[in-house]
């Protein structure tokens, strides 16, 4: 009998075929609220560097919006170059 193939997950954000996905609240539980995204821990972990939860709430509730940032663009040039690994994010201050 054939090994089950793990399911295939793929991240909204940066669109990379992953191995694990994490939840992301597209404004965040603080703020009020409950739809959520997949998203690589990657990805994650930027927007949470990158932004407050506030602006998150406020300006980037959408993945269309955080696509369009200049930022998160050209980190998501970088990051769809990037295997499937452990990445480190540097701390950027919230430009909103």
């Amino acid at each position: 009998m054939p090994k089950e193939r793990p399911p295939v997950l793929i991240c909204a954000l940066c669109g990379r075929q992953v191995g694990h996905l994490s939840r992301h609240h597209l404004v965040p539980k603080s703020e009020g609220g409950t739809e959520t995204v997949g998203l690589c821990s990657a990805c994650h972990t930027t927007l949470h560097k990158f932004f407050t939860n506030r602006t998150l709430a406020r300006h980037k509730y959408t993945i269309e919006a955080l696509q369009q940032d200049p930022d998160i663009q050209r980190y998501l040039a970088w990051v769809r170059k990037q295997p499937d690994r452990r990445i480190t994010v540097r701390r950027k201050r919230d430009r909103i």
